[in-house]
């Protein structure tokens, strides 16, 4: 009859005790204590600190499965992660596919029945900015298109810090962003009607500031009416190399930088339940934590300092304020 190796059989009872943990997950010394309550009740000998870092660095070499070392509130956890069955994996993609087109607004996907039954109440997607009825993704798709064109564009457009009417906008597109739940356009303004008709200045431009979330292909005005108009057009390639917009967005904490500024070091001090908050979510690719203290946190960004640090520091209120 086969019989199970030693290893085997710790492994295998290894594997049970973390499928039946909350979240697949425990700490070394909980799966140490663990195996040695249930070795000797089938005539095994407890195990060593070192044998156990043996067992786990098998599962993860031969046995191929996912075994990932977390931190989880100044505590270390070993969690099994074995990923979800095919047809619970196919469930969920269809169920994520008819939420986002419900809030884009496009052609909307039926869930299966059984789908309804099981999943759709128990994980809800939300898209911020997005449940306008597709106005949003239209107009980025045109957008996008004019860009492939190589077509300026026109729009009538209301700046949201201004009491000013609305004013006709004539540039060439460069980039569609989302930030924080809206949608921008890069772009720069034109000019004239020579070589270099377009400013070297990027300019960003709010969807929802649009006026009626339309625009059209800018046309140059001929002398003669009676002529056919004539698109302005660009090489997008080229304008973004001239103005970097590779690089443009880089130290930006979202969409914005002023005209002449400097990224600078600024740091936050972070207390109570934004510790946690920042420690797993990055407010900037250039965060790093430089005081690490058991009552508070210190981290420092690289970044432009603009309105959206005043915007992110009010969401902490007293938890995250800035520090020298």
């Amino acid at each position: 009859m086969f019989q199970l190796t030693n290893q085997s059989r710790r492994v295998q009872v290894l594997l049970t005790y973390l499928r039946q943990q909350s979240n697949s997950r425990a700490t070394f010394s909980e799966l140490l204590d663990f195996l040695n309550e249930q070795l000797p009740l089938s005539s095994h000998k407890k195990i060593s600190r070192r044998t156990l870092e043996g067992d786990l660095q098998f599962i993860r070499e031969e046995l191929k499965l996912t075994l990932t070392h977390v931190n989880i509130s100044r505590k270390h956890f070993y969690q099994l992660e074995e990923g979800l069955l095919p047809e619970t994996k196919e469930k969920l993609q269809g169920l994520m596919l008819h939420q986002m087109a419900k809030s884009l607004g496009v052609a909307e996907l039926s869930p299966d029945l059984a789908l309804g039954t099981n999943l759709e109440g128990l994980m809800v997607f939300s898209f911020a900015g997005l449940d306008d009825g597709g106005r949003a993704m239209n107009l980025a798709r045109e957008v996008v298109q004019s860009i492939l064109a190589h077509e300026a564009i026109q729009f009538w457009y209301k700046p949201i810090h201004t009491t000013y009417r609305s004013k006709l906008q004539i540039v060439a597109p460069l980039q569609v962003r989302f930030y924080d739940g809206r949608f921008y356009l890069v772009a720069l303004d034109y000019k004239d009607n020579t070589e270099g008709q377009f400013k070297h200045s990027i300019k960003i431009f709010a969807f929802d500031m649009i006026e009626d979330h339309v625009i059209a292909p800018a046309q140059l005005e001929k002398e003669d009416s009676l002529l056919e108009l004539e698109t302005i057009r660009f090489h997008h390639a080229d304008l973004a190399h001239k103005v970097g917009l590779k690089d443009y967005f880089k130290h930006c904490l979202g969409v914005a930088r002023f005209k002449d500024s400097e990224p600078e070091y600024i740091r936050i001090k972070f207390t109570d339940w934004a510790m946690s908050y920042v420690r797993e979510r990055l407010l900037h690719r250039s965060q790093r934590i430089v005081v690490d203290h058991p009552n508070y946190m210190v981290v420092e960004l690289y970044i432009y300092r603009t309105y959206e640090l005043d915007m992110l520091l009010a969401r902490f209120r007293e938890f995250g304020v800035e520090v020298k």
